[in-house]
């Protein structure tokens, strides 16, 4: 009975965990997640692994059930099945390290945690959220990285907390949640073990409430700073066309093709009509024009260029273009006097090609090797781009990323420079219908405005089209963010240049230095100095005796 009851709790910490982010979008449940996770999976490190996969698989497989809307019947499953299984290794690893380094019996924690000196408790609290940042870390970075639901990413509509993303990345505030969570539960373990609460207790949490005070005040003077003088705005039409997948992949069907461009045309006209500074087409957006009725394409393209040319708008549109034979996933910079069937023979426009490419999705490894494995990406193997490339419109300047690459910290960070005046995001969540994904994907993607202090204007094929101000806030979401149309949005403007945050300057410092501490304290553990603490502990009790 005990064993089911472990594999219970373990369960039910991962589906606390899953209620942090959408579709419930649970703030609270962050905070409970790292305690309930150490409470469920209290063991020897073999043992405590194992719960710890088990509460992270309840975890993935439920906040990564959009996968299973990908509309590649068998295929979806598989995918589901492996990414959240390899996502759940993580926590794993965690508990396993906080109860590797444990100063006490695993079997009676309450009683070895009421006998530990408050610095020793102190520490294994500090060194168990630092563990939380380093597996997070190491998630996004390991096999390209899956960046997806940091725990601290829950925390964006607590704006001054959030603010901290500016000197450390989203994973400082990660560290901020976890220690308190530890903390918390080392509360409950001396309360439990006393059978009584006494203020004395409020001890455990010193570390992590001293470190939310300097989180909070970095947040507040980031927010006393005022933003960089407006010097104008930029009214931009982004095209929201809705795109079923399946209609993406179909380049076959000429009736559905058609369609699909007809719906482009129309909604890039609508847009036009509203006074719009740039036009902005999302990833992939245009049809195979060698299916499409050449006459009707010419004519559509004479109309919509003639209103363009007229009234002087700019476009980014999503493309997929070719180099010496190899694909790219792309975006393309037309100026307003342009023609764009014309510029497709030889692009020699600003253009901008996916670097972050998605595995399995748009590249298979080995495939160079093994050729018969190019069959596993269902869109192709797409070659990977050189760069970031600023797209300069005159009036204001922009760097594009495309698809997932707007969760990714690194990405956004060295694509923003000092010139540029906003982020511009093309994406794709058609891939995923009607499903919670959209929200997790805008809500990550948010933290790139913090971080970088920049507007992030994204535009979606379905999703959440709009855009996030400089503190993660999203304006334009007006319509059913799964419906076909063109959202209008007017950004801001600012004189620059504009000095780079901390965390633009120095990366992702408190990522890696928290993954170098981790194995610091692994070493020390193995060779038995880590322990020398808990020997300290056990004579520091004995003689309180």
């Amino acid at each position: 009975m005990g064993g089911k009851l472990e594999w219970l709790k373990a369960v039910f910490a991962g589906l606390v965990w899953f209620c942090a982010f959408a579709p419930l979008q649970c703030e609270l449940a962050a905070w409970l997640t790292p305690a309930m996770l150490l409470w469920a999976t209290a063991a020897e490190p073999r043992r405590a692994f194992c719960l710890g996969w088990i509460a992270g698989a309840a975890h993935f497989f439920s906040s990564l059930s959009w996968v299973l809307y990908i509309p590649v019947a068998g295929s979806n499953i598989v995918g589901w099945v492996m990414l959240s299984g390899y996502c759940a290794i993580y926590p794993a690893i965690w508990v396993a390290f906080c109860w590797l380094i444990f100063p006490g019996d695993r079997k009676e924690v309450g009683k070895a945690v009421s006998q530990m000196p408050f610095k020793v408790r102190l520490l294994w609290g500090g060194a168990c959220a630092i563990g939380w940042v380093a597996q997070e870390c190491l998630r996004g970075w390991v096999i390209t990285g899956f960046p997806w639901n940091y725990l601290g990413g829950s925390q964006i509509n607590y704006t001054q907390l959030a603010m901290l993303a500016q000197f450390t990345g989203v994973l400082g505030v990660s560290l901020v949640v976890a220690w308190g969570s530890v903390g918390a539960l080392l509360v409950f373990w001396r309360w439990r073990e006393k059978n009584r609460f006494t203020p004395s207790l409020l001890l455990e949490v010193v570390g992590p409430l001293l470190l939310l005070l300097v989180a909070l005040g970095l947040g507040r003077s980031v927010l006393s700073q005022p933003l960089a003088q407006k010097r104008g705005s930029l009214k931009i039409a982004l095209v929201q066309p809705a795109i079923p997948q399946t209609v993406l992949w179909n380049t076959g069907d000429q009736k559905s093709q058609e369609k699909r461009f007809g719906d482009m045309m129309d909604l890039s006209e609508a847009g036009i009509d509203e006074d719009v500074d740039l036009l902005v087409w999302p990833e992939a957006s245009l049809p195979p024009l060698g299916i499409l009725n050449p006459s009707n394409v010419v004519e559509r393209f004479s109309d919509l260029e003639g209103l363009i040319r007229e009234k002087k708008i700019w476009r980014v549109w999503g493309a997929d273009t070719a180099t010496n034979g190899v694909p790219y996933n792309s975006a393309v910079l037309i100026p307003p006097e342009d023609e764009f069937l014309r510029g497709l023979g030889e692009i020699e426009w600003s253009s901008y090609a996916k670097r972050h490419l998605v595995m399995f999705g748009e590249y298979v490894p080995l495939s160079g090797q093994l050729p018969f494995l190019r069959k596993l990406a269902p869109v192709g193997n797409f070659g990977r781009g050189g760069g970031p490339v600023v797209f300069d419109m005159g009036k204001a300047k922009t760097s594009v990323i495309i698809c997932f690459e707007d969760v990714v910290p690194k990405l956004a960070r060295r694509a923003v420079t000092e010139e540029v005046d906003f982020l511009l995001n093309l994406t794709n969540d058609g891939w995923f219908g009607d499903s919670h994904q959209q929200w997790q994907h805008a809500r990550t993607a948010a933290w790139r405005a913090i971080e970088n202090r920049r507007p992030l204007v994204r535009c979606c094929n379905n999703g959440i089209t709009g855009w996030a101000d400089e503190f993660g806030q999203f304006h334009g979401v007006t319509e059913d963010v799964y419906s076909k149309g063109t959202r209008v949005i007017e950004i801001p403007l600012r004189r620059g240049p504009r000095s780079p945050t901390f965390y633009q300057r120095y990366g992702d410092w408190l990522p890696w230095g928290s993954v170098i501490a981790c194995i610091l304290i692994g070493v020390m553990q193995v060779r038995g100095r880590w322990y020398d603490v808990k020997k300290d502990s056990e004579s520091d009790a004995n003689r309180a005796k």
